[in-house]
């Protein structure tokens, strides 16, 4: 009796497990097909809407990404400059050391391969004191040994100068470049992707973007320039005249810092010929920069531009604010020693020679296992470490990019995910400072760009030089350069490269590549290669 009731109770127990399996089965099998059906019932527009969605989220991932970054960057350098009247941080191949109290600062070139220790110190203190201090501090990496005494010695007072103002805007400047491709690098990204957003949709979110970067350039540099008039008028120091008295009156956002901004935007923040003003109705988007319209022609934009460096902005009351006009009595007082309560006492010194071969040796066997893996000349592999980090994993960059091969993880990091990992994510920071995953992600792109972007390119050399232009600047610049109407069409413009010689496509991509730092890079890379080059036995 009791065996049967037991039975009867599994069986109802499966039928229960049974009916309520079917259930769920049959529930999910409806909600497919309403998803289905409220898909096929959507509209053009609703379809539209979505692919330009698509699109914002990944730009606004850059860009929520790099705001946080250049804030707190900008609150240390602003600590720094108030310290030290200038603003020293580390860089993918410089590494910058702070004692706990700021007032020690050593500085490791792994470019150069030098390390400079500074010290702050009232102006009143001996240079033999100021050395024990910075001999107290040094902490050199590897078997590097420092004799301060043997040292390149330099001094200077702490007086908030023009001079390093400049300098200050001048990062910030390189900064927004920088910052600037990334963008252009993440509109070509996504064109590839064939997100099912129009090219000039992103093209214009791209633009917009720069636009803004532009727009908070600005604004960091209004902020420097107050800040070094404040300093400057606390300690009683006069404000520095220009050279030419000719100019005393000019405004501030025409000094040679404020002009540099051509050479920022002008060719490089400009809309592609496809979001060129047209008859065509733009398709809806969320403004990003206050009265800049979608439309502006690159005059406009250069104009714009013009503004970015300036210390001041039309919507604010210091606008107007000039420099001092030179009088006999200003002129005099500039002769005199400035007010300066501190100042700064550096010892240089050279590093080991073979301090950046055993670095590079080191790392030899990740560029070896990776070029065979994805087929890249490790040579390259080699070149762009060297030329991006100095073979530093913890290199960090000011755009920022991270570790041997300076990936940034919303671009290139993202583009391997996708590609090669089958992940729709940027990588995380953490990663990029592991060699293994961060050669591995930097090779994979070369292949990437070699094998997808830039293979239509039939010479192999011809290639190479695309494609290290390509790894700091994307694909679609470098088809900027080869392009008469400048579009980012890199099959228009490979076409164009095909009939050319390698010398020549070299030169062409020095003349007309959009950003200074990439022809910079190209040559730096190109000249290395033969560096990394496997020798060759008679």
């Amino acid at each position: 009796m009791f065996m049967r009731r037991l039975k009867k109770t599994l069986i109802a127990l499966s039928l229960s497990s049974f009916y309520c399996t079917s259930f769920a089965a049959t529930h999910d099998a409806f909600a497919e097909l309403d998803q289905a059906t409220a898909n096929a019932k959507r509209s053009p527009e609703e379809i539209k809407q979505e692919f330009h969605d698509y699109v914002n989220r990944r730009f606004d991932e850059y860009e929520a990404w790099r705001e946080n970054y250049t804030r707190e960057l900008d609150q240390q350098r602003q600590a720094l400059i108030n310290q030290w009247g200038s603003a020293q941080i580390s860089d993918q191949t410089t590494d910058v050391q702070y004692s706990a109290d700021d007032s020690v600062r050593q500085v490791v070139d792994y470019e150069n391969n030098t390390a400079t220790v500074s010290v702050l110190v009232d102006a009143s203190v001996s240079n033999a004191t100021a050395q024990q201090l910075a001999a107290q501090q040094l902490n050199l990496p590897e078997d590097a040994v420092a004799d301060l005494n043997q040292a390149q010695v330099s001094e200077h007072a702490v007086n908030y100068s023009r001079e390093q103002e400049n300098q200050e805007k001048d990062f910030v400047l390189a900064q927004t470049r920088a910052q600037m491709n990334e963008y252009d690098i993440q509109a070509e990204r996504l064109i590839a992707a064939n997100t099912g957003a129009p090219d000039d949709f992103i093209y214009q979110r791209a633009y917009q973007k720069k636009m803004a970067l532009i727009d908070e350039a600005k604004q960091r540099i209004e902020l420097i320039s107050n800040q070094y008039r404040q300093q400057r008028k606390a300690l009683g120091i006069p404000e520095p005249l220009p050279a030419d008295p000719i100019h005393a009156s000019q405004p501030v956002d025409q000094t040679p810092a404020s002009n540099e901004v051509a050479t920022v935007t002008e060719r490089q923040a400009e809309p592609t010929p496809a979001v060129v003003p047209s008859k065509a109705k733009p398709a809806p988007v969320e403004p990003v920069v206050a009265k800049v319209p979608v439309t502006t022609t690159p005059t406009a934009e250069h104009q714009a531009a013009q503004q970015v460096a300036s210390s001041t902005s039309s919507d604010q009351p210091a606008a107007t604010v000039t420099e001092p006009v030179a009088t006999p009595a200003a002129a005099k007082a500039t002769t005199h020693t400035a007010v300066a309560p501190k100042k700064v006492i550096s010892y240089k010194i050279s590093l080991p020679n073979n301090s950046l071969a055993k670095r590079a040796s080191h790392y030899q066997p990740l560029a070896l296992k990776e070029s065979e893996k994805w087929s890249v000349d490790p040579a390259l592999v080699m070149a762009i470490m060297h030329s991006e980090s100095a073979f530093r994993p913890e290199a960090k960059s000011y755009v920022p990019a991270f570790g041997l091969m300076q990936i940034v993880p919303t671009t290139a990091g993202h583009d391997v995910n996708r590609q090669m990992r089958k992940i729709d994510a940027p990588m995380k920071e953490s990663e990029l400072y592991q060699p293994p995953v961060n050669v591995e992600t930097g090779t994979a792109y070369l292949h990437i760009l070699q094998s997808k972007y830039l293979k239509r390119i039939e010479d192999k050399q011809s290639r190479l030089y695309c494609t290290i232009a390509a790894y700091n600047t994307g694909a679609g610049n470098v088809a900027r350069a080869f392009n008469a109407d400048r579009s980012t069409n890199i099959r228009k413009a490979a076409g164009e490269i095909n009939q050319l010689t390698p010398d020549q496509v070299y030169q062409t991509l020095m003349n007309n590549l959009p950003y200074d730092e990439t022809k910079t890079y190209l040559k730096k890379v190109s000249s290395r290669l033969a560096l990394y080059q496997p020798e060759t036995t008679q």
